[in-house]
């Protein structure tokens, strides 16, 4: 955490709950935000009725640097380019893109910019009944798809809220509370995340012939491309085009186990169009040829 020169405050917003908090955000940091309270701008009371004090979005440059001790609410902090820096008691947590982080209520907790530009949409939620998922745990950084269908609806919903005639403000927020449901539904701890790509990349083996790519796969798990194939080698251990190959390979080892297919039947089966090209790679893969497999097999 850079060092500032910002005290904690504190803040009474009604004589039951108060808290510290140091609030540093620079000039160069653009934001938009709706909230349901009349000194906000603009002011959509209708998030009272789902236990919503405050939310919006916000492009990170320069200085940005919120820290609380004991917030009556809870934060939710939802990472959609560059990165950020999640603060829980004495600890840092990183926050990349895709990243949900879960801030709960009357904790020691916080989050700041760390890289040039950080791209982020958030939310301030009542410690209220409807939220109860969120309270009673530790600060935390989880995995979730689709952040920038998040962002982009939280823009919509900001733009609307500002305009005093024909505004689409209710549907614009229909649909930020539906993303966000799916997203908390969807969230995974860093242990989970290993399971959940293992399980995409599972299916390759039910149709192996198919003409699997890397950005159909990062498409479906809700990420670009060149994230997807970091998030592999970090959890997975391998590129997502060598995770492909495994599932090719190990179908076809199945079915040359079966004794029923020939080399070149399980060669087409499982996507190639030259048996030289997957007899080279079965056996980088395997240590031996599909050949010397089959033969044993028919012994």
């Amino acid at each position: 955490m850079s060092e500032s020169a910002t005290p904690f405050v504190w803040i009474a917003p009604v004589m039951s709950m108060i808290y510290q908090e140091m609030f540093d955000i620079g000039p160069q940091t653009q934001q938009m935000s709706v909230g349901a309270r009349v000194y906000h701008h603009p002011q959509l009371p209708i998030l009272a009725d789902y236990d919503i004090l405050f939310m919006g979005l916000s492009e990170a440059r320069g200085q940005m640097h919120v820290e609380r001790i004991g917030a009556p609410f809870h934060v939710l902090i939802v990472g959609v380019e560059g990165q950020g820096e999640i603060i829980a008691g004495d600890q840092r947590v990183p926050i990349g893109p895709n990243q949900l982080a879960i801030l709960p209520a009357y904790s020691h907790s916080g989050f700041e910019r760390v890289s040039e530009l950080w791209r982020c949409a958030w939310f301030l939620l009542n410690d209220a009944p409807c939220w109860n998922s969120l309270a009673d745990q530790a600060v935390s950084v989880r995995s979730v798809p689709n952040a920038h269908s998040l962002f982009f609806a939280m823009y919509t919903l900001c733009h609307e809220a500002r305009l005093q005639a024909e505004s689409f403000s209710g549907e614009a927020l229909v649909l930020v509370l539906d993303l966000l449901k799916r997203m908390l539904a969807s969230a995974v701890t860093n242990e989970d995340l290993a399971t959940r790509l293992r399980a995409l990349f599972n299916g390759i083996r039910f149709a192996p012939a198919q003409a699997w790519r890397v950005e159909q796969l990062a498409a479906q798990y809700g990420v670009s491309a060149a994230h997807f194939h970091r998030l592999c080698l970090k959890n997975l251990g391998a590129t997502p085009l060598q995770l492909i190959i495994e599932q090719r390979m190990l179908r076809a080892r199945e079915l040359l186990a079966s004794g029923r297919y020939s080399v070149s039947e399980v060669a087409t089966a499982v996507g190639y169009e030259e048996i030289a090209s997957f007899s080279r790679r079965y056996r980088a893969h395997f240590g031996s040829s599909a050949g010397e497999v089959r033969k044993k097999i028919l012994a």
